[in-house]
């Protein structure tokens, strides 16, 4: 199989420096991937960050299915702003560029109930030009495991601050799938296409404003895969309630399917 990192035109972070809980601003350019996915308002009213996304091509973003409530009808693409080579929320950045979508493809095997299958790609109406700040991740080219260290990006909650201006970032272990179906845990809610990030002692995680966003790690060609999209989860950092991800190795197939990559 050939992998989209073997190819080294994704994954690639070209800045380097010296709702995430427990995490800290990242720097501009670090995450080139991240995405802000926004609500845009017919009425010319603006519009506001509802989930994160994660660019893996130049056409289509990666993004959590239940950004798109399927009980209130067939989501309308017009209604939604894709901002790449953002940073800070509340300014526009120098090199963010906006994009409007052309199709949002569900999973048709997405539960509400238990968040199986929590996966959508947003084709953008028109192409990416990648640079320095914006930059695709790659798609997964192992099922990566417990004890996996991760990174996670956002701009979702930080215990009592709803949202973060600036971009956030976290490092957490995957763990096991087993840990995470104990009856003092989940008990038993962590399907096969979903895995748990996070400490076992609280402190640490994603939240609702980050939703969609991506769950990264560095393989060893030193190149960033996409492996998680950020799901669900009880609580914030609670203690035995870590993060819940779609694991996205599972569906490297049916993205290739309906992007033609």
């Amino acid at each position: 199989m050939v992998t989209f990192s073997t190819l080294a035109e994704c994954g690639a972070r070209k800045i380097t420096s010296s709702a995430i809980v427990g995490g800290v601003d990242a720097y501009y350019g670090k995450w080139p991937w991240q995405v802000s996915i926004r609500v845009d308002y017919a009425s010319g009213s603006g519009n506001y960050h509802t989930c994160g996304g994660t660019l893996i091509n130049k056409d289509y973003v990666l993004t959590a299915n239940h950004c798109f409530d399927p009980l209130i009808g067939k989501p309308d693409p017009t209604e939604y702003e894709i901002v790449v080579g953002n940073h800070r929320e509340d300014t526009i950045d120098q090199h963010q560029e906006s994009f409007y979508v052309a199709e949002i493809i569900t999973h048709s095997d997405y539960r509400a109930l238990t968040m199986d299958n929590d996966i959508t790609l947003l084709k953008l109406t028109s192409s990416v030009t990648f640079n320095d700040y914006i930059q695709p991740a790659c798609l997964p080219s192992l099922n990566y495991g417990a004890g996996t260290d991760t990174w996670i990006t956002g701009w979702g909650n930080q215990e009592t601050v709803i949202q973060k201006e600036t971009l956030q970032e976290v490092s957490v272990p995957i763990i096991d799938t087993a840990t995470c179906n104990q009856k003092t845990w989940y008990d038993g809610e962590v399907t096969d296409n979903m895995f748990c990030a996070g400490l076992a002692e609280g402190g640490k995680d994603s939240c609702q404003g980050d939703s969609g966003g991506p769950v990264v790690v560095v393989n060893t060609e030193g190149f960033y895969e996409v492996i998680g999209v950020t799901s669900w989860g009880y609580g914030c950092a609670d203690a035995k309630n870590p993060g819940v991800y779609t694991r996205v190795f599972n569906y490297v197939d049916w993205i290739a399917q309906n992007t033609g990559a």
